[in-house]
């Protein structure tokens, strides 16, 4: 397993360069480890990008403005969902 060290950096640098070239973003979804190796993320947190999960995200160091890009990019909800009746029941 590669080493953490500038983990977030590599990340931060990668999805700078989704932002910059959208028609890599559809690596994401097909390919994303060429992504992962290309920009040197550690693989331990190959799991955190695969399963986009807000929380693990931020666990890792993923600024929070990237994490929803991330979450956007691949397809995932950037908050959670409830229903609108939670403002409703609570008058």
């Amino acid at each position: 397993m590669k080493s953490s060290v500038g983990s977030p950096l590599a990340i931060h640098r990668m999805i700078e360069h989704l932002i910059s070239v959208p028609e890599d973003r559809a690596l994401l979804k097909s390919a994303p480890e060429q992504l992962f190796t290309r920009f040197q993320v550690p693989e331990e947190h190959y799991p955190a990008l695969l399963n986009s999960e807000r929380d693990a995200l931020a666990a890792i160091g993923v600024h929070g403005n990237y994490v929803v890009k991330w979450l956007i990019w691949t397809g995932r909800p950037t908050m959670p969902f409830f229903a609108l009746s939670y403002y409703f029941d609570r008058r």
